[in-house]
């Protein structure tokens, strides 16, 4: 896949070879020229020196620390410069192919290094070229020249490193763009975990309630009335089978490599606010009574606020079976314009089957949530005359994302 962030580091990459390859060639190159350069004799009517030992190894000391020129490009070009001032000073010829190693050097402390050397190099050339050609050989129009080539290579090697800085800072932006969206993606991964299992929770805690009820409501009246067991027989292997495949389609959503929810089976009714009173009748099966009543206008809803609204209604009925067992209930939709409202209350008539359990779980969480989640607004609380249990949730439904 095409990134800026994988260009950039190709780049510095094949940048930090050419460094490593360079400094080797160019060091071949100009010491053959080097010695081309001093076959060279110089003429009588010259004034320079023909050159001996030491002239030839302060020719080769102009040339030879190229090699260390990636390493240390600071200390190569100072002992360049060193050099050839020594090699001026003994009036031996200029050396011209020692200028460009000079140059070579300056290059790369420009582009490689800080403002503080850069600086100091700029300005250590600028004075090895007053020092040389405007005191010792007194030629002014050599200064001329040399300075504004000079210049002109210590600017190229500025504008390359800026150019570089600003690429890394580029590179740690992309970087951290990364870092962040990775992050983003893991907490909404996490926040969608958590959202399946309470998912997971509503369905298989309804179902189980509804099992241990029914099967002990067909235990009792076995042996008087089987025509009644059987019936919350078939009850139970409803629900079971309901539940099984609500389990497994929000698990699909698990298993599926492309993050898409594993295909229902064609047979397989999908929990809904049309479906309250099929609900209703379950619960009345089990000796609940619910009372269910509808006001306004129902809307054909989002599936997201749908499930959400039916599963607040069925966590809340199922905490009626678990805490106030045998309680009047009574469950009030009211559909607005813009607004589903669900009302589930209770009186204190139940039996309180958690025992001496006295936290619901997660039960009033993944409600809160789940209407959190659309902007609604949640109460649970008791009732005005302290005996009984009210839970109060709101979904929008207009046209931000309520309605399909």
């Amino acid at each position: 896949m095409f990134s800026f962030n994988s260009v950039g580091g190709r780049y510095q990459a094949l940048h930090r070879q050419n460094l490593y390859v360079t400094p080797g060639i160019a060091t071949l190159f100009f010491l053959a020229f080097l010695m081309l350069d001093l076959r060279i004799e110089p003429t009588e009517d010259s004034g320079f020196e023909q050159e001996n030992a030491i002239g030839v190894l302060l020719a080769l000391a102009q040339v030879l620390p190229l090699v260390f020129l990636r390493k240390a490009p600071l200390a190569t070009l100072m002992v360049i410069l060193v050099a050839f001032v020594a090699h001026s000073t003994f009036d031996y010829q200029v050396l011209w192919v020692a200028q460009f190693t000079a140059l070579i050097g300056l290059y790369q402390v420009a582009s490689a290094t800080n403002n503080r050397q850069s600086f100091f190099a700029g300005a250590v050339c600028f004075g090895v070229i007053v020092a040389v050609f405007a005191i010792i050989r007194q030629d002014l129009d050599a200064v001329i020249a040399l300075t504004l080539l000079f210049a002109a290579v210590w600017l190229i090697g500025i504008f390359v490193r800026s150019r570089h800085a600003r690429l890394e800072i580029a590179e740690l932006t992309v970087a951290e763009l990364s870092d962040e969206q990775a992050r983003a993606m893991r907490d909404a991964t996490n926040e969608e975990r958590a959202r399946i299992a309470r998912e997971l929770h509503d369905i298989v805690g309804h179902a189980l309630n509804l099992v241990v009820i029914q099967a002990g409501a067909a235990r009792r009246v076995f042996e008087a009335s089987p025509e009644k067991a059987l019936e919350a027989l078939e009850s139970i292997e409803t629900n079971g089978r309901q539940a099984l495949s609500d389990v497994d389609r929000m698990l699909g959503i698990l298993r599926s490599s492309d993050g898409a929810a594993a295909p229902r089976s064609p047979l397989e009714v999908r929990p809904s606010m049309s479906r309250l009173g099929s609900l209703v009748e379950e619960l009345g099966a089990t000796g609940q009574p619910v009372d269910l009543k509808v006001l306004g206008t129902p809307a054909t809803l989002a599936p997201s606020v749908d499930l959400s609204a039916y599963r607040v209604v069925q966590e809340a009925l199922t905490n009626v079976m678990t805490h106030a067992a045998g309680a009047k209930a009574r469950v009030e939709i009211e559909y607005s314009e813009d607004l589903l409202a669900v009302t589930i209350t209770n009186d204190d008539s139940g039996v309180n089957k958690a025992g001496g359990r006295t936290s619901g779980g997660r039960g009033i969480v993944g409600m809160r949530e789940r209407t959190a989640l659309f902007g609604g607004e949640f109460q649970a609380a008791r009732t005005d005359d302290g005996g009984g249990w009210r839970v109060y949730a709101t979904f929008p439904i207009g046209p931000i994302g309520g309605r399909e």
